[in-house]
């Protein structure tokens, strides 16, 4: 597969103004499409009343009819572009980015050799969020994970999980392209971003959106290898005034790299689980930040046309948890660390187990470094 090289800053923010898109030149798959008008700030706030919230029903997890279609060689097409590595911070620190050799320098003092040992057994550990507490959700890096509220037309409320990602703007949260376009209907409704939302309350308060954006493959054709989602918040908070990155801190960004990672899977699960068939602990409500730690373990071909491939982990987190950040050296200090390098996207229907303990999600390829190029150019006033 060919790259195209990413886009410079000014020419995102020349695309957002013209609406023209991409230059004919770049890859399909690095397109972008946007939501136009979106409700306002009141218009959402007064819309997601704590019933309506309680109500929301979990976005499933989308489920592929047959089994996995896995590429494991040398064969299998892969991405190339240049690495891009985006610093994670506290609250009020600034975003920076790396790419290419300095990328490489910088990921290897932060996490080390990439690991090599565990890919093919799907092994994980899950455990829930603890002290069940709202300083514990409330602390970096936890703080930047939350759950997505939101409507999809003819169809009613729904929840999914996101993340606040590193961006120039400071405002930017990262999810699933399903938990905000549906194929065949459009962009959904009613963004409502609620950070650390623990029992179920907001502590760090909630945030609604200025603009959506998806890639144009999952918009036109549904392809789960370019699942992404990414959200412009509107100034929110308990202030009601501030940027999220401000309040929440953001985690980093980390595309074309090694599929080799120990990754850090977050979520708020809400869909039941067969506790026969999966890890002992509490059932899955909805209410609590759930985590699974797993390495890479496959590259899966979901539309079966050999282009960028998904990755696939071990974890049994289930409906509700689309969109929840896959994070290489999950820690809890700022810098190159804590690098969302995937999110939470599909399953496949069975056998369960072992298809059920498994969780599949987008590779972060040239297309993720796009989206996320275009919203962060987004001023946010």
């Amino acid at each position: 597969m060919t790259r195209s090289s990413c886009l410079r800053p000014w020419l995102a923010a020349a695309l957002l103004v013209t609406g023209l898109g991409l230059p004919s030149a770049a890859r399909a798959q690095d397109q972008v499409v946007s939501s136009q008008a979106l409700k306002s700030k009141a218009q959402v706030q007064a819309y997601w009343t704590t019933t309506r919230m309680k109500n929301a029903k979990a976005m499933a997890l989308p489920t592929l009819a047959g089994g996995p279609h896995p590429m494991t060689g040398a064969s299998a097409a892969e991405v190339t572009g240049p690495l891009v590595v985006g610093n994670s911070g506290l609250p009020g620190e600034g975003p920076a980015e790396l790419v290419g050799a300095a990328a490489a320098a910088a990921l290897q003092q932060a996490a080390g050799p990439v690991p090599q040992a565990h890919a093919g057994t799907f092994a994980y550990s899950r455990y829930r969020l603890f002290p069940n507490t709202d300083s514990q959700y409330t602390r970096f890096p936890y703080s930047a994970v939350g759950q997505l509220f939101f409507t999809i037309p003819g169809q009613g409320d729904f929840v999914c999980s996101g993340s606040t990602v590193n961006a120039r703007n400071r405002s930017l949260v990262w999810t699933a392209g399903h938990c905000v376009y549906s194929p065949g209907i459009g962009f959904h409704t009613n963004f409502l971003f609620v950070p650390a939302r623990h029992e179920p309350t907001a502590p760090l308060g909630l945030f609604t959106a200025i603009q959506a954006f998806t890639t144009a493959q999952w918009a036109n054709t549904g392809q789960f290898e370019f699942d992404h989602g990414a959200l412009v918040m509107a100034r929110g908070g308990k202030s009601g005034n501030s940027k999220i990155a401000d309040v929440t801190g953001f985690l980093g960004f980390l595309a074309n790299a090694e599929r080799q990672q120990q990754f850090s899977d977050h979520g708020w699960p809400v869909g039941p689980r067969n506790r026969s068939q999966t890890p002992p602990g509490a059932q899955f409500d909805g209410l609590h930040h759930e985590i699974c730690d797993a390495a890479f373990g496959a590259k899966d071909d979901p539309s079966q046309n050999g282009g960028a491939l998904t990755s696939v982990i071990g974890c049994d987190q289930t409906g509700g948890t689309s969109g929840g950040p896959w994070i290489v050296d999950f820690s809890g200090v700022s810098g190159n660390t804590n690098l969302v390098n995937g999110s939470n996207s599909y399953r496949y229907g069975g056998p369960n187990p072992p298809e059920n303990l498994k969780l599949y999600g987008p590779y972060f390829s040239d297309a993720a470094i796009n989206l996320r190029n275009i919203a962060q150019a987004v001023p946010v006033p």
